[in-house]
């Protein structure tokens, strides 16, 4: 529906973001030198970043449990000023994600998500018929959710991105997606390569017949692809605290400026923008104003464009 909310579609999750200095070997240990709270997975984080730049978002996701990590978690979605179909549920336990992180950026992430994907295979789909655009994680922990998403989404005729987490398409999501009009796909690579992002958006772009296929690529930047050419992006310089959720607050940016029908270079301006902002803040600071994401594109200069 035009001027309708974005739908975003995803587990939802407490998380505990730990930070050693380095992964140690196996067998071995590592100080934790600090512990953050925040909120996984990526949907959660896509709707409050498009609530932050004046987006109405509605969040469809599952249920955390009437616990004290429940509690938290709502909280953070009502501060968010967010619409959402996850609801306290008593007597069961709120899932939860730990990820470490070291000083060198890299991630492991260890997921409990008790009963979450069925869940979500029958979670209650109603917010897409008033939605405007549709934002559905296909990570292959829930592709069979994420497909009935999918499948609900077409039927509304939305125009949907799909992020799949640099995961491979789950083969369920293949069935699904194929023939989706103005499809967008965005995924992650870990090589921080422009060049490699833009080789691997042509690929997903064909492979998927999706009208743009999206690559970030960290420091790098990111790169995007459609079937007449490319659009590369670098990095801007930043001072990195942490890089959890920094390709949800990225997609954020990139639906508000497809929303608006922006060229796509301004899109993944804003996108990028609204990643440096995400990896700079602490996780308790109040996510970026559109004002300060052009201040962003303004003012900040960019990485080196080859591979760090």
């Amino acid at each position: 529906m035009p001027g309708g909310p974005v739908a975003c579609f995803s587990y939802l999750a407490a998380a505990s973001l730990w930070n050693v200095a380095r992964f140690p070997a196996a067998n071995h240990g590592a100080e934790v030198k600090t512990i953050e709270d925040s909120i996984a997975a990526d949907g959660p984080m896509v709707a409050a970043v498009l609530a932050a730049l004046g987006q109405p978002s509605v969040l469809i996701a599952n249920s955390v449990g009437d616990d004290p990590t429940g509690h938290h978690v709502r909280n953070w979605l009502q501060e968010h000023r967010m619409r959402t179909t996850a609801r306290i549920k008593a007597e069961s336990t709120t899932p939860r994600i730990v990820v470490v992180g070291d000083n060198h950026h890299t991630r492991t992430m260890f997921p409990y998500l008790p009963g979450v994907a069925d869940e979500l295979e029958h979670v209650d789909l109603a917010p897409l018929a008033d939605a405007s655009f549709a934002y559905i994680d296909g990570y292959a922990v829930i592709g069979k959710a994420a497909a009935r998403a999918i499948q609900a989404t077409k039927a509304a005729q939305l125009p949907l991105l799909v992020n799949l987490g640099g995961d491979p398409a789950p083969c369920q999501l293949l069935d699904v997606l194929d023939g989706y009009p103005g499809l967008v796909v965005q995924t992650s690579i870990t090589e921080e390569s422009l060049d490699t992002a833009a080789r691997l958006a042509k690929y997903l772009q064909v492979d998927m017949k999706s009208e743009w296929a999206i690559i970030t690529a960290g420091a790098a930047g990111a790169a995007a692809a459609d079937k007449w050419g490319e659009v590369r992006i670098p990095a801007f310089r930043a001072n990195v605290r942490h890089t959890h959720c920094a390709g949800a607050a990225f997609s954020g940016g990139l639906i508000y400026g497809l929303l608006h029908n922006w060229p796509m270079q301004s899109c993944l301006e804003l996108a990028a923008a609204s990643g440096t902002l995400r990896c700079e803040r602490e996780q308790s600071d109040p996510l970026p104003t559109l004002t300060e994401l052009h201040s962003v594109i303004q003012s900040r200069q960019r990485r080196n464009t080859s591979a760090a």
